[in-house]
């Protein structure tokens, strides 16, 4: 996702202990008690996501390449949101912060016993996760026209790809805009010098 994002990205590229990171959006609380378990986990641009099964949704992580299933349980209390991932000890929570002038960010991470997602393994995840969360939140911060698009875009088109559809889709968009400059192109020169 493009956006305004530079020094949340910044910030995420060196994360080693958890710390709350700061968005520059306004609190939307409204944003995190409707959010929903599937939607945040398919904002994790490096998780592919299998049909829900009574154990779970199964989540193949192409970035640290682990499998495993996963049941988040969210929570929203007290002006502060929580998605606990169990299955791995991974742990993201948003924070209304300056009177609600401000959204902070910030991830946990617990070793499960049973689970091979390392702290490597969660540090890499939240590097790309917390950015692609924050520019997820700054377009539910305007109710704009521009806004409102880019949310159709994301929740009925993006956020329903997996990883590898992502990445075909982009790139057959890259190949269509270039054939519509080549056939801009061919029409523009004969126009001024075969017609």
């Amino acid at each position: 996702m493009s956006g305004s994002g530079g020094s949340m990205t910044i910030i995420a590229d060196n994360i080693q202990t958890p710390v709350w990171m700061d968005t520059n959006l306004q609190w939307n609380p409204k944003f995190w008690k409707s959010l929903k378990a599937k939607t945040l986990m398919r904002l994790n641009p490096h998780w592919h996501l299998d049909k829900k099964t009574e154990a779970g949704t199964p989540v193949e992580d192409m970035l640290v390449d682990k499998k495993f299933l996963s049941e988040p349980i969210l929570s929203f209390e007290q002006n502060i949101f929580k998605a606990d991932f169990p299955e791995t000890g991974l742990s993201i929570s948003a924070r209304m912060d300056d009177n609600g002038g401000s959204t902070s960010l910030r991830y946990d991470f617990t070793p499960v016993a049973d689970s091979k997602f390392t702290t490597e393994d969660a540090q890499k995840t939240v590097q790309y996760w917390l950015p692609s969360l924050r520019e997820y939140y700054r377009l539910h911060q305007s109710n704009s026209v521009k806004h409102r698009f880019w949310r159709f875009f994301m929740d009925k088109i993006m956020l329903t790809m997996n990883p590898t559809q992502r990445r075909i889709c982009s790139f057959m968009f890259k190949l269509t805009m270039l054939e519509i400059l080549f056939v801009t192109a061919l029409i523009i020169g004969w126009h001024f010098y075969g017609g």
